[in-house]
């Protein structure tokens, strides 16, 4: 679904997501103001992210993700937005682009433009992990490397499983890519939406709801080339290692090819709810602070 309508939808749900790794609901306001008393645990928040993906619930990821007042910006957007009249050329491009997608014979459409451009990756590909790999160890050993001895750790961690899986996954397999494009297809045709006008007769959340066989179907994607998503949000573990007033810093580990990588972060408790400094620092950017009210 490239359209505006979609990509509106789609930017709500992972607009907040792309702009924080561990990201938690709840209402943007003034930190300072923020009372740390009966707040919630970090970890509870970060942890219930992960249930509404293993879920597959866009619409409450979506939420969940997005401060209120970016959310009510977004909802009121999507409202006018689809509130104008439709011009026939919009009708016509919103039929071309989902028809690119759900009709019988999308896969094959879609193959016969991929299958030429796997076919002159194949032979560079070798030489292309060998590159990665190289990068990947002078990064770690360089001094003048920005990569911080946590971080170090982390990937030193996670590198022989990620090897394992790049040097035995064939990402250029005809038959991996014809699977995944089957089964996002199919999960577009799930979603009902055939024209532009039953797009229009939703509002936000039924826009999400509707999307959400698409998540369903790119962790099967993903799956396809040995990445179970859900696995990875399963096996989520955060420590909270220390809260002060509306401050906090955790540690988020998941496993990876087999092995744990983590990282550490630094909440602030903003309207009873957390979220990444850079998050607020984003907030703070975008508003004064002080007049955000939820």
């Amino acid at each position: 679904m490239k359209t505006k309508w979609l990509s509106l939808a789609l930017t709500a749900a992972l607009a907040a997501g792309s702009a924080s790794a561990v990201p938690a609901q709840g209402v943007p306001s003034n930190p300072n103001a923020a009372s740390a008393v009966g707040a919630p645990d970090p970890a509870a928040e970060i942890g219930q992210l992960a249930r509404l993906f293993r879920a597959g619930d866009l619409a409450g990821l979506a939420q969940a993700l997005t401060p209120r007042s970016k959310w009510e910006t977004a909802r009121a957007a999507f409202e006018v937005k689809r509130r104008k009249p439709t011009t026939e050329s919009e009708r016509a491009r919103f039929a071309e682009k989902i028809n690119e997608l759900t009709s019988p014979d999308a896969v094959d459409r879609m193959m016969a433009k991929i299958e030429p451009e796997l076919g002159k990756a194949r032979p560079q590909l070798p030489g292309m992990l060998l590159m990665a790999f190289g990068g990947i160890q002078v990064a770690l050993k360089s001094p003048d490397s920005k990569l911080t001895d946590a971080q170090r750790k982390a990937i030193e961690s996670a590198l022989p499983g990620f090897q394992r899986w790049a040097t035995s996954t064939d990402f250029l397999s005809s038959e991996s890519m014809r699977s995944a494009l089957t089964r996002l297809t199919e999960a577009a045709r799930g979603t009902g939406i055939t024209d532009i006008d039953q797009l229009k007769s939703l509002p936000l959340e039924g826009v999400l709801e509707r999307a959400s066989p698409m998540l369903a179907a790119a962790k099967d994607a993903a799956r396809t080339y040995g990445i179970d998503l859900d696995a990875i949000a399963d096996s989520l573990k955060v420590d909270v290692l220390d809260r002060n007033g509306d401050k906090a810093r955790v540690r988020t580990t998941v496993t990876v090819f087999g092995a744990p990588v983590w990282a550490e972060y630094d909440l602030v408790l903003v309207e009873g709810h957390w979220y990444g400094e850079h998050v607020v620092a984003e907030l703070r950017g975008m508003h004064d602070l002080d007049d955000l009210d939820g």
